[in-house]
């Protein structure tokens, strides 16, 4: 009744200004819940987008992609301990499917799944099904869309030719993280050229881009997304192989060293390299860039060099949405040990403040899951991707 008489006494566009200007997202999700009216206002997408604006995404824990298996670390906090009750991470809410589901990859909040039939590879010339289904969804809200197969038309020349396997890969497809795009790699044989197919859920439809066969393309993995760019790590060291996914068009790009976090410098058009070092027995950060577009000659540039928390071992995992993922272990543990605690901690790259996000615990040197930053406004303060 309270609200129903705020809404009566005051201008709508009045409200709107006072609910913008609570400075704690608790207090304006208790308000989205106190009646249906303010809940009108606060989900509506163009108060949600003002919203984002002004406040960063709040950080809420790890997920772990494991073994086709998708888990949730939260962080210490209230909001983040809702969110691991209310998440589905085992995709209950997702259809049968005859072959069952495989988990490809998780971004941004989001996970990629694909039909898991092996069968269905080596479908006769012509048949759909020689593509995997695959479906984005969203755990968080139990939401799921199905991404539409590629056309006859761009897959004619890779169905010809036996399919080991699909690499596949999710990447956000604007700044605002309402729209996704699907990365599909077949892995053909080495002679073969590469062929990637792109889809984007804003204009919903399929692009496909093929580069000739070269020793640099024999091999290719762990494939990542920044800013509008899609790259894979290549066989020989240093090197990656990048794809623009709006202009359809590969290039290489020379990098010191395989061994590095590769990700986006907080200069748009900038690639970032994050190199863990130790310097007279402290460990620090060392973070190079250069443009991604820049000419084969142009040197990486130094931009800072960080020092970390002493009495730690330190592992840079990966970059993303603003931040750099490390992973400390105490005193003299190997990071082989079956059993250890992994302390997992964020470097926030704009305000350089290093802070503890949660924990696990390892299970020894065979055992290689991969992380990523959940970092997401809680329903119902977020606007949907799918």
């Amino acid at each position: 009744m309270a609200c129903s008489l705020l809404l009566t006494i005051l201008p709508e566009e009045l409200v709107v200004e006072i609910l913008i200007r609570l400075t704690d997202l608790a207090d304006l999700a208790r308000a989205a819940s106190a009646c249906k009216p303010l809940r009108r206002l606060i989900t509506s997408r163009a108060f949600l987008a003002r919203l984002h604006a002004l406040h960063a995404k709040p950080l809420l824990g790890l997920l772990l992609l494991e073994r086709d298996r998708c888990g949730f670390l939260p962080a210490a906090t209230a909001v983040a301990a809702a969110v691991a009750r209310a998440s589905d991470f085992a995709f209950s809410f997702l259809p049968d499917h005859a072959a069952g589901w495989r988990l490809r990859d998780v971004r941004h909040g989001l996970a990629l799944l694909s039909s898991s039939s092996s069968s269905s590879y080596l479908s006769p010339l012509g048949d759909r099904g020689f593509f995997p289904d695959v479906v984005v969804c969203d755990p968080m809200r139990r939401r799921h869309v199905r991404v539409p197969p590629i056309p006859d038309d761009l897959t004619a020349g890779v169905r010809r030719i036996a399919v080991e396997h699909f690499d596949y890969l999710l990447a956000p497809a604007g700044r605002d993280g309402s729209s996704f795009r699907v990365v599909c790699r077949p892995k053909l044989p080495k002679q073969c050229d590469v062929t990637v197919f792109v889809f984007s859920s804003g204009a919903a439809f399929w692009r496909a881009a093929v580069l000739d066969a070269c020793a640099a393309t024999e091999k290719l993995f762990l494939p990542q997304s920044v800013h509008g760019y899609v790259y894979w790590r290549t066989h020989s060291s240093g090197t990656l192989l990048m794809l623009d996914t709006r202009d359809m068009d590969f290039f290489f790009v020379n990098i010191q060293t395989n061994k590095c976090v590769i990700g986006e410098a907080e200069e748009v058009g900038r690639l970032a390299v994050f190199n863990t070092i130790v310097d007279v027995g402290v460990h620090k950060v060392e973070i190079l860039s250069k443009a991604i577009r820049g000419g084969a000659d142009e040197p990486w540039r130094h931009d800072r060099t960080i020092p970390l928390l002493p009495g730690y071992k330190w592992r840079a995992a990966r970059m993303a949405e603003g931040y750099l993922l490390l992973h400390g272990i105490v005193g003299n543990n190997s990071w082989s040990t079956p059993g250890i605690q992994l302390q997992h901690f964020t470097l926030d790259l704009k305000t350089l403040k290093l802070e503890s996000l949660c924990d696990s615990i390892s299970r020894g040197r065979h055992h290689h899951p991969q992380f990523d930053l959940y970092r997401s406004f809680p329903p119902p303060l977020s606007l949907s991707s799918i």
